[in-house]
């Protein structure tokens, strides 16, 4: 390898490589959508060589590049993202825009940028499919290695910025291309790209085919597949490219046996593939010959992607002002509506200009909204009292329907076609209670935002607002979201915190020590069980259906000590979840559970499992635990001989949103009439025994933290619980 890209890379931060800020605002929008969907950040991470190469710069490149199969659908960047962890690439995503705000945005560069990124995403989707058409092993190890080829580029275009840019970036990638960047740096994006992926752990295949990407046809037929398939790849998606050139096609069979009709198919698909994303991205790319006049309108659309980024930049210097001034607030229980109140006043008046603001904070044990008085406000605002009913007032409309309202007619200019515009409601509508908290504002009108966490109800931030300001406020709806949404997250943190500043230290001392003792106690057989298991295992050596049996005990006993460790923690935990395979873990803790719960009552238990189901984005221990007191509990319920029927099933809809559905069913004689109302309390139950009626209990709380829901059918047929866990 070249001692010069070495050199490169010494002084190289890959961390600030760049990106479209097409790309990066609508990773943005993702990350700070209030449901995050991880397929759609995948999507767009795997489209974009810079952001790919800050995540593996992060991250075990090795343990993210393990074989794939057939049967597996996980690629090589989710397998990345769930090693990151939602926060850090949250955290990926906003260093990057941050640092495309302060670097040169010349058009120059973003055209540069543009070309990149189509030319790398065209190569990695057709390095896939040659990949697929040639029997390679690992398809996505060549689309990782097509997006990746041309890498070295954005280094040595980051190393040298004007040299690189203006004298390379309007050059055909033609057989001379790298033999000026030889000439100009003394090595070639090859070797710079090639070197990258080496110390960051990628394999020598991965490496070899980067470096070798432009090498003459002869010089690479006896050289490992995946160093033929980059070749070809970028061969075919190269600006030079002619589809009237016959050796191109002799190469590609000569190199991988496939011929000319298919390899001009794959080319047609994927090029549909990489326009339609370009298209989502709102990416145009300058063409050969083009008129002035569009070329000017292109410049002004990438202009206006820079003011946007610029925009979300501030946006995002802004909020997390309120969130260091929100998370460093010393407010007592006593003052903490008034105080909070009072640091939201002054951020919608220094963010909005927007003085004038009333809160209302929701109240489960009476399922109402109350007024919070300001220091400028008449104490009698905190009585009043709004049941959380539809249509009774705009300010619990706005928190059911979870949506922002207001009280002012459409403007005229205003799109009436568009979806996101809100429900226009005049002032004659309006119910007494609106009218006299926008007479208590001093204003024409208000603007209710709802508070909400994990689609639970906090409460609602009303906003006084006139005509003039309501159009001005509207039109930064995203910040006022994201704003509300810090303050839903403050609220909701100090409510739990206030639960606890009640009890009596002593108690908690006592009741923490008797824990301890408690846990001490079980601890002692978990790890003599445990040890028994090792010397189970090494005794079993070559019996790997019981090597199988031990290794799934052994899990379930690690998850019992999580579950155990977690009850010592001060403060609530919140695992990280996981891409999951729910068939999986049903499979495995049921083969368990045949000898441990079943044998006794000869139980006999059938699964159904949705085969379409590939991965859950989940907590692998918590549905482990859900899964097992259902069991549990079933069994309990069963007389002698009984049955329990599992299944799982995939795509159902519900208000518009995909879930995954677990049902647990049993034949037995059903549950209690007056049980069933309060099934899900820590009641006690006619199962006799020690049994306290806390498994259900525990389900409940476990599948809400999973942002799911669960319901219970029950007849003297028998019992069937129903889960449904969003996709």
């Amino acid at each position: 390898m070249n001692n010069k890209a070495k050199q490169i890379l010494q002084k190289a931060d890959v961390d600030k490589l760049p990106s479209l800020p097409h790309v990066l605002l609508q990773l943005l929008d993702i990350c700070h959508a209030e449901s995050l969907s991880f397929s759609e950040l995948t999507s767009i991470l795997r489209q974009d060589p810079a952001l790919f190469a800050r995540i593996y710069s992060v991250c075990d490149y090795d343990h993210c590049q393990t074989e794939t199969t057939a049967e597996t659908a996980e690629s090589s960047i989710e397998r990345a993202l769930e090693q990151l962890g939602i926060n850090t690439i949250k955290s990926i995503a906003v260093t990057a825009a941050v640092q495309q705000f302060f670097s040169r945005t010349s058009l120059e560069r973003t055209d540069f940028l543009k070309q990149h990124w189509y030319h790398s995403l065209y190569c990695a989707e057709v390095a896939e499919s040659l990949a697929r058409l040639s029997s390679y092993s690992d398809p996505e190890e060549a689309y990782t290695a097509g997006l990746m080829h041309d890498i070295g580029q954005l280094i040595l275009e980051q190393a040298f910025p004007e040299k690189y840019t203006l004298a390379f970036a309007q050059l055909s990638e033609d057989d001379f291309f790298h033999d000026l960047e030889h000439d100009e740096f003394d090595t070639t994006h090859q070797e710079v790209g090639a070197e990258l992926l080496k110390n960051h752990g990628a394999s020598s295949f991965v490496c070899d085919a980067v470096h070798y990407h432009h090498e003459a046809v002869d010089l690479i037929l006896d050289t490992h597949p995946l160093v033929k398939i980059i070749n070809l790849a970028n061969t075919l998606t190269s600006s030079y490219f002619d589809s009237e050139d016959q050796q191109v096609f002799d190469a590609a069979d000569q190199l991988l046996n496939i011929k000319q009709p298919v390899i001009l198919e794959l080319l047609e698909k994927a090029q549909k593939k990489v326009d339609a994303a370009a298209a989502s991205l709102e990416i145009t790319i300058t063409q050969d010959g083009i008129d002035g006049e569009t070329a000017k309108q292109q410049n002004a659309a990438d202009e206006l992607k820079q003011v946007q980024l610029a925009e979300q930049v501030r946006n995002i210097a802004l909020l997390d002002g309120i969130h260091q001034h929100l998370s460093r607030a010393e407010i007592s229980p006593e003052s903490r509506p008034q105080a909070l109140l009072h640091i939201i006043s002054q951020y919608t008046g220094i963010l909005f200009g927007v003085s004038d603001c009333i809160l209302f904070l929701y109240d489960a044990a009476g399922d109402v909204v109350h007024a919070v008085a300001g220091s400028h406000q008449p104490a009698q605002l905190s009585d009043i009292r709004i049941p959380l009913t539809a249509g009774r007032s705009m300010v619990t409309d706005a928190l059911l329907e979870k949506q922002p309202l207001h009280t002012f007619a459409a403007d005229q200019q205003e799109d009436e076609s568009d979806d996101t515009s809100p429900s226009e409601v005049d002032l004659e509508s309006l119910s007494i209670i609106d009218r006299q908290l926008i007479g208590i504002t001093g204003q024409q009108g208000m603007i209710c935002l709802p508070l909400t966490m994990n689609n639970a109800a906090i409460g609602t931030l009303i906003l006084g607002t006139d005509q003039a300001q309501y159009s001005s406020l509207w039109k930064q709806l995203p910040l006022l979201t994201r704003f509300v949404n810090e303050i839903a997250h403050t609220l909701s943190t100090n409510k739990l915190s206030s639960k606890t500043d009640n009890i009596d230290e002593t108690e908690t001392r006592l009741l923490e020590q008797r824990i301890r003792e408690v846990l001490h106690e079980v601890r002692n057989p978990l790890s003599i069980m445990n040890n028994y298991l090792g010397i189970l295992s090494y005794k079993l050596e070559d019996d790997k259906p019981a090597q199988e049996d031990v290794q799934t005990i052994k899990a379930e006993i690690e998850r019992i000590t999580h579950i155990l460790n977690r009850l010592t923690e001060k403060e609530e935990v919140t695992d990280e979840t996981t891409l999951i395979d729910i068939n999986a873990i049903i499979a495995d803790l049921t083969h368990v559970f045949q000898t441990s719960l079943f044998a006794a009552k000869n139980i006999q238990i059938s699964l159904d499992l949705d085969e379409r189901i590939n991965s859950l984005q989940s907590n692998a221990n918590a549905l482990k635990q859900i899964y097992t007191n259902l069991i549990k509990n079933a069994v309990e319920a069963l007389p002698a001989n009984g049955q329990i029927m599992v299944y799982t099933q995939d795509y159902v809809n519900v208000d518009g949103r995909e879930h995954i559905e677990l049902c647990v069913a049993d034949d037995g004689p059903g549950i209690e009439t007056d049980i069933l109302p309060k099934l899900f309390s820590p009641i006690e139950t006619t199962k006799g025994g020690d049994h306290a009626g806390l498994g259900l209990t525990i389900v409940k709380n476990l599948v809400n933290e999973l942002q799911g829901s669960i319901s219970c059918r029950s007849s003297d047929k028998g019992t069937s619980f129903h889960i449904l866990l969003p996709k």
